[in-house]
């Protein structure tokens, strides 16, 4: 007689305990997920948003633990069986989840191509898995049973081999909306005809940013550029207010560089287009003690610090074009800063002021608990 992995024909503690803990996870998930990502919630956690960050991590490793743990027993006693849904849909849903919330966290190990479709199926994967549960949940509560002849009332004692075949079926699932990232298939096929070279030359578009963030309430700031000035002040022997007239005379570059929030996502090869610190450098002429440069933001709220030596690393620009367009208004429109070796919370937006300084400042962001040196490479 085979040997019973249980000695009683109910359900076990260990698979009681299982499917609270896989439930109380993916719930958790759900709700730091959205707090980090939802602008309704983001601004008013900003404080906290590194912990629930690296709680929403944490608790991601806790989730997909419960995904292999059919792999280290048996769950089910001889003679029981489960809905094959049941089974199945979570473990294909959760494998992917946890395979693109992988390549979400691995900033510095996974290509930016793969990273930045991985955010936005990370959310739509866990919004469908959210919906079945809530389903599930609501069929039970009803009693609904559907027949067993049929996909969804058919039932099963599935073997390690089935979960591997499963775990590798939500593997696949991610890794082809992140490699081949149908979604974007999906919006090209999409476009008009007559938009067709548009789409051949996507350095021309807008890029697809997942969110902005500000602390200040829509509508965002907004400047005509016949009203720009852009102060350059501090400890320099020249001090000078430009107008946009005045920016288009100083030293521009192109930069065509990832973006990297600090909250998860990626934004692959964005074209900026400004002028540098060295071109403010050479019009201000800082007193030889500086070591700092200040950002502030017309819109009354952000303000930014680097050090010299950072500011003054050629990939960093004062942005006025993003794509080969002006910047939009929720881009920072007329000009931000862009810090491409830094996480983005750096590259403050609307600048209006800029300050060479023998002291640092803390920025917005800075004091509220975030690194001022936010390298992610």
């Amino acid at each position: 007689m085979p040997r019973r992995w249980f000695p009683h024909a109910k359900w076990p503690k260990f698979l009681v305990g299982l499917h609270a803990y896989t439930i109380v996870s993916f719930v958790l998930l759900v709700m730091s997920g959205m707090a980090l990502y939802l602008p309704a919630v983001h601004a008013p956690l900003i404080p906290y948003l590194r912990l629930l960050y690296d709680a929403h991590i944490v608790i991601g490793l806790v989730f997909a633990g419960t995904l292999l743990a059919p792999l280290l027993r048996r769950l089910l006693p001889e003679g029981k069986t489960i809905l094959r849904p049941d089974w199945l849909i979570p473990t294909v849903f959760g494998a992917a989840i946890v395979v693109t919330g992988i390549l979400l966290w691995g900033v510095r190990v996974f290509p930016t191509v793969w990273r930045a479709p991985a955010f936005w199926w990370h959310g739509a994967l866990t919004t469908v898995l959210s919906a079945w549960l809530v389903t599930h949940a609501f069929l039970k509560a009803l009693g609904v049973r559907f027949p067993r002849d049929t996909w969804a009332g058919g039932r099963i004692q599935p073997e390690r081999r089935a979960f591997l075949r499963w775990l590798a079926g939500g593997t696949a699932v991610a890794a082809v909306v992140t490699v081949l990232d149908p979604l974007r298939i999906l919006r090209a096929l999409a476009r008009p005809t007559g938009q067709a070279s548009a789409a051949a030359t996507p350095s021309n578009q807008l890029p697809d940013f997942p969110e902005y963030y500000t602390v200040v309430r829509p509508p965002y700031p907004v400047m005509k550029l016949t009203d720009y000035r852009l102060t350059v002040d501090g400890s320099v022997a020249h001090p000078a207010v430009l107008t946009w007239q005045d920016i288009q005379q100083l030293t521009f570059a192109t930069e065509t560089v990832d973006f990297h929030c600090v909250t998860g996502w990626s934004v692959p090869n964005v074209r900026w287009h400004g002028f540098t610190i060295q071109s403010l450098v050479n019009r201000v002429q800082p007193q030889g003690h500086v070591k700092y440069v200040h950002f502030y933001s017309f819109d009354g709220a952000y303000s930014e610090c680097l050090q010299l030596a950072e500011a003054l690393d050629p990939s960093v620009l004062l942005a006025t074009t993003i794509n080969n367009q002006p910047l939009p208004v929720v881009q920072g429109f007329p000009v931000r800063l862009v810090v491409p070796k830094m996480y983005g919370y750096k590259s403050i937006k609307w600048v209006n002021r800029v300050v060479f300084s023998e002291r640092p400042i803390e920025g917005f962001w800075e004091q509220r608990g975030y690194p001022t040196e936010a390298y992610w490479s």
